[in-house]
């Protein structure tokens, strides 16, 4: 069921508390945020995300190393071939939550 959510201060306390997410994803949102506001929603996703569950974006977000979650890894993906442009598509970024990012990616 769709729901509005400002992703900044809101998260979902359902899935926070009882239900988390195994997968959530966020394309062309978070760009529109400024760095502070970015590290709040990043602290909203994780809170929402089951541990070691994945947050996609094609935003890359500013990160601390205190941050919430952390980036693993990204995918170029091309949506389509443009004459005389060449691809295009995004590049999505893939984020852990920062215990299993020090645990299991970077010793």
């Amino acid at each position: 069921m769709p729901r509005g959510l400002n992703i900044v201060l809101q998260r979902l306390e359902s899935a926070a508390k009882h239900e988390p997410f195994d997968l959530i994803l966020a394309t062309n949102v978070l760009i529109c945020y400024d760095v502070f506001d970015q590290l709040l929603a990043s602290a909203n996703i994780a809170k929402m995300l089951r541990s070691g569950s994945f947050f996609l974006s094609n935003d890359r977000i500013f990160e601390l190393p205190d941050s919430s979650i952390q980036s693993v890894g990204d995918t170029e993906v091309t949506y389509m071939t443009l004459p005389g442009i060449g691809r295009a598509g995004d590049r999505i970024v893939w984020y852990r939550d920062t215990d299993v990012v020090r645990c299991c990616f970077r010793g």
